[in-house]
C-alpha cells in the first residue's frame, strides 16, 4: 500500500459524518489519505468505493492513512507500529476543496457535478453518473489527459445528501 497525500486545498466548512472514524474501521480495512470514500451500509464500516453506484453512501475525502485498522505510523519504516494502541482516527472529510482525478477524454464546466469513477483509482471521478459526490471548481475542459487532477467541492451523500 502506497502512502497517500494530502489533496485538500481548500477547507470552506469541513465536515465529517464519522468525526471519529474508528468505530467504523475494522482491521481488514485499508486507504490512503486523499482516497474517496464510502459507507457500507452491510457492513456498517468505511470502504472505497468499488462502482459509480456506491456514490449513494459517499462520506468524503480520507483526512489520513490507515492500515489495517490503524492510522499509519510516522515514525516507522513498516505501514504500523504493531504495539501502537488504536487511537481516534479522523473520518472523511466533505464541505472541502479537493483534488481529484479526471477520467481520461472526458469535459467539465465550471460548476458541473462529478460522479466517483473508481476505474480511474481510488480518486478518480468522471463527468456522468447518478450519484454526484461534488462541484468542479476549475475552468472549462474539454477532452482531459490521462491524469489530469482536478479541483472538487466534495460533498456528502450519507445519511443524507449534502451538495
Amino acid at each position: 500500500m502506497s502512502v497517500g497525500k494530502n489533496t485538500i486545498v481548500r477547507s470552506l466548512a469541513a465536515r465529517s459524518v464519522f468525526p471519529d472514524a474508528k468505530p467504523v474501521i475494522s482491521a481488514a480495512v485499508s486507504f490512503n489519505q486523499g482516497d474517496l470514500l464510502m459507507f457500507n451500509t452491510s457492513t456498517n464500516l468505511l470502504a472505497l468505493p468499488a462502482a459509480e453506484a456506491d456514490g449513494v453512501t459517499f462520506v468524503g475525502v480520507a483526512a489520513c492513512d490507515v492500515v489495517d485498522g490503524k492510522m499509519r505510523s510516522p515514525y516507522q519504516g513498516t505501514a504500523v507500529d504493531a504495539a501502537q494502541a488504536a487511537s481516534a482516527i479522523p473520518g472523511p472529510l466533505h464541505s472541502v476543496v479537493a483534488k481529484c482525478v479526471l477520467k481520461t477524454g472526458e469535459s467539465l464546466n465550471p460548476g458541473a457535478y462529478v460522479y466517483l469513477d473508481p476505474a480511474t483509482g481510488t480518486r478518480g471521478v468522471q463527468s456522468a453518473g447518478t450519484q454526484a459526490i461534488g462541484t468542479y471548481q476549475g475552468p472549462a475542459i474539454a477532452g482531459s489527459a490521462a491524469g489530469l487532477e482536478i479541483e472538487v467541492l466534495i460533498g456528502a451523500r450519507y445519511p443524507a445528501p449534502s451538495l
